[in-house]
C-alpha cells in the first residue's frame, strides 16, 4: 500500500457499529461457531410475492439485458407518490433510482451536503448520522424520548437551528424505534423548515410497515415542502424485496439534479430484471403487502409478550416497522457487552448505540424470524439474561 493511501480520511466509527456490521453481514468473527438465530434481523422471512418474480423472469426471457432506459419504473414511483403521499414529483426529473435506500441516501448526502454543515438527526436513528460524518459535516442529534413514543419534537429541531443548520433528517416509520411521526408534529417541522430554509431528507422506507394507530403522513405532502424535500424510499420492506436492490430519491428537479450525477456516475441503471421486478410491485396487486403487515402484528404481539415475561427486559410495541425496540437498563447490562451475552447463547442482535448516542441502554430486536426461530430466540435470551443476573 502507498503511503498516499494510509492518508485517506476514514471517519472512526464508535465499536458497536463495527459491532453491527459484523453482525449484518454474518460473520462470526470474535463470536463463537454454531446454531446462530438472527433475532435483530432487518431481512423479512417472506419470499417475495409470485407476480413480482414472474415479471423478472419474463424481463430475463423478453431479452431485457442491456441498459434500461425506459421510464416505467419512475412512472410507477411517481403513481405511488401521488396516489400515497399526496404529492407530485416528474418521473424523468424528479426521481432518481438507487440500488436500495441505502444507496438512495448515500448518494444523496454526497450530492447535497457539504463539510460543515449542521445536519439535524434523531437519535436513536439510522443511517443519517455515518452518512453526515462520512461528509464531514456535524450531526445535530435530537433526542427521542420514550415519553414521546420516539417520535421528533419539533421544540428540539427550533432550539438546536443555528446559522450553519442545512439540513432535517427524519424517518417515519423510525427505525429502530418503531415511531410513526404524526400529521401534527410534521405540520410543525414543515412550519421550522421552511423558516429556516431547511432541506428536509425524509426516510419512509418503513411506510407500508404500519400498524394502523398512527397513519402515515409524508412531508412532502404538506403545503410548500415538496419543494424542499428529498424522500427516500424503496421496495425491500413493504413488498419483501430486500435483496432486489431497487430503491430511489424523490424530489424537486433542483435539487435532484445533483443526485442523479451522483447515480449515473456509478451505475447507469437497475439491473433489467430488478427494474420490472419493480414495476410489477407497485402496479401489481397490493393484498399481498396488507396480509404481510397482518402477519408481522401478529408475530410482533407474540413478541412483545416473550420479550415481557423476561425480567430486566422492557418494550413497547411499535406504531410501525417490524423491530422491537428493548430496554435491557434494569439488567445492569450495557447494550454491546449484552450483545455479545446473547451471541454466546446463540442470538444475534443489534446493539442500541449503533443508531446513535440516544440508543444507549437498548438493543434492536426484530419480528421477522419465523414464529419457530422468535420463541426460541427469546428463549435464548432468557437465558442469557439470567446467566448475567446470576453472575
Amino acid at each position: 500500500m502507498s503511503a498516499n493511501a494510509n492518508r485517506v480520511p476514514v471517519p472512526k466509527l464508535p465499536e458497536s457499529t463495527r459491532v453491527a456490521m459484523e453482525i449484518h453481514s454474518g460473520s462470526r468473527g470474535r463470536f463463537p461457531r454454531g446454531d446462530v438465530i438472527a433475532l435483530g434481523s432487518g431481512d423479512p422471512s417472506f419470499v417475495t410475492p409470485e407476480h413480482i418474480r414472474e415479471a423478472a423472469k419474463r424481463a430475463i426471457d423478453e431479452g431485457r439485458t442491456h441498459y434500461e432506459r425506459r421510464m416505467d419504473l419512475q412512472e410507477a414511483i411517481a403513481e405511488k407518490h401521488l396516489k400515497d403521499s399526496g404529492f407530485k414529483v416528474h418521473p424523468a426529473e424528479g426521481i432518481v433510482l438507487a440500488h436500495g435506500a441505502h444507496q438512495a441516501l448515500f448518494q444523496t448526502f454526497q450530492a447535497l451536503v457539504s463539510p460543515g454543515d449542521e445536519v439535524l438527526l434523531g437519535t436513536p436513528g439510522s443511517y443519517f448520522e455515518a452518512n453526515t460524518l462520512v461528509r464531514g459535516a456535524t450531526p445535530i442529534y435530537l433526542p427521542l424520548r420514550p415519553e414521546r413514543g420516539f417520535r421528533l419534537d419539533p421544540d428540539d429541531v427550533a432550539a438546536r437551528i443555528t446559522p450553519r443548520t442545512r439540513f432535517l433528517c427524519l424517518t417515519t416509520p423510525e427505525a429502530p424505534a418503531g415511531a410513526v411521526q404524526t400529521r401534527e408534529d410534521l405540520s410543525d417541522l414543515a412550519r421550522i423548515a421552511q423558516a429556516h430554509n431547511l432541506i428536509v431528507i425524509a426516510d419512509e422506507l418503513y411506510e407500508k410497515i404500519n400498524f394502523g394507530r398512527t397513519p402515515h403522513t409524508s412531508i412532502a405532502g404538506l403545503p410548500g415542502m415538496a419543494e424542499r424535500t428529498i424522500t427516500i424510499n424503496g421496495l425491500s420492506k413493504g413488498w419483501a424485496m430486500t435483496g432486489w436492490r431497487v430503491g430511489w430519491s424523490a424530489g424537486p428537479r433542483a435539487l435532484i439534479e445533483p443526485i442523479a450525477a451522483i447515480y449515473h456516475l456509478n451505475n447507469i441503471s437497475l439491473s433489467a430484471p430488478a427494474y420490472w421486478a419493480g414495476v410489477a410491485a407497485l402496479r401489481g396487486p397490493q393484498d399481498l403487502v396488507e396480509e404481510m403487515v397482518g402477519i408481522y402484528a401478529r408475530k410482533m404481539a407474540h413478541l412483545v409478550e416473550r420479550v415481557a415475561a423476561i425480567p430486566g427486559l422492557r418494550a413497547r410495541f411499535p406504531d410501525g416497522t417490524y423491530y422491537l425496540w428493548t430496554n435491557l437498563s434494569e439488567t445492569g447490562l450495557d447494550d454491546v457487552s449484552f450483545v455479545h451475552l446473547a451471541q454466546s447463547e446463540g442470538v444475534r442482535v443489534n446493539p442500541g448505540t449503533s443508531f446513535g448516542p440516544g440508543g444507549a441502554g437498548y438493543v434492536r430486536l426484530s419480528c421477522t424470524p419465523t414464529e419457530a426461530q422468535l420463541e426460541e430466540g427469546t428463549r435464548r435470551l432468557a437465558r442469557a439474561v439470567e446467566r448475567a443476573r446470576s453472575s
